[in-house]
């Protein structure tokens, strides 16, 4: 009797023994594959964000999203452009009683209401705003001509950078530096002959005076120097002492 007693308890340690070694193969971990999983989705992730910090070129935010006016859409090429032309805006807050100041969202409105855009605009801390793509043709030349007779209507074949300063408060020292990181990348992008103030190029002569305030020989010189046979123009326009 106490040998069966003694060989039943053996059986039975035994099913216990295995029943608990088979308990791992019936549970096993889900965690372990999940885990593998976000790590394959944030390497990506991590590459991008190093590639975002240190771009070639000036650092530009699009917000062509948010501009739905002043432009034609077209596909121009490094062929069709060959002009850079640099404006001057500021935000009239009351005309009538000479209120100005240098918002930008007050400036994107003006555009907006005037049906007239530029394909970018530096702000007063150098940030440089992307209001239309570069292969649409954007409203910001209007009736205009090259000095040299040469060519009329140069919305088409021209890209448009709005710098936002008043004639008494001309562009800040981060303005001057994107303008000309700017000026340069597009100028390694295109085959570009013609560096121009809004003031050199509006027709009848005299119609714009800007852009105000700017040292235009300190962005020619700058341009010029990695870029020497663009041409530049230093017309005086009647009545306004900035333009020597």
């Amino acid at each position: 009797m106490k040998k069966k007693n003694i060989t039943l308890c053996a059986a039975f340690l035994f099913l216990s023994l295995a029943a608990t070694g088979c308990k791992p193969r019936q549970t096993p971990r889900v965690d372990a594959p999940k885990a593998v999983a976000t790590e394959e989705k944030q390497q990506p992730a991590t590459a991008d964000t190093t590639a975002a910090s240190s771009p070639k070129g000036p650092q530009i935010k699009d917000i062509t999203s948010r501009v739905t006016w002043g432009y034609r859409p077209a596909n121009r090429t490094k062929n069709d452009v060959d002009i850079v032309v640099v404006h001057s805006n500021y935000h009239v807050v009351d005309q009538a009683r000479q209120k100005f100041d240098f918002n930008v969202d007050g400036c994107i409105k003006q555009f907006r209401d005037g049906g007239t855009s530029a394909h970018y605009l530096i702000t007063r801390d150098g940030t440089i705003l992307k209001m239309v793509d570069e292969k649409n043709v954007a409203y910001h030349a209007g009736k205009s001509a090259l000095p040299d007779g040469s060519r009329q209507f140069l919305n088409s074949s021209s890209i448009g950078i709005e710098v936002i300063s008043m004639k008494r408060n001309g562009p800040t020292e981060a303005q001057y530096r994107a303008l000309d990181e700017l000026i340069k990348d597009i100028c390694s992008r295109y085959n570009i002959r013609y560096l121009v103030r809004h003031s050199d190029i509006a027709t009848p002569h005299g119609r714009k005076d800007d852009p105000w305030g700017m040292d235009w020989k300190r962005v020619c010189k700058s341009v010029k120097a990695e870029y020497p046979n663009i041409t530049t123009y230093n017309i005086p326009v009647k009545n306004n002492p900035q333009f020597k």
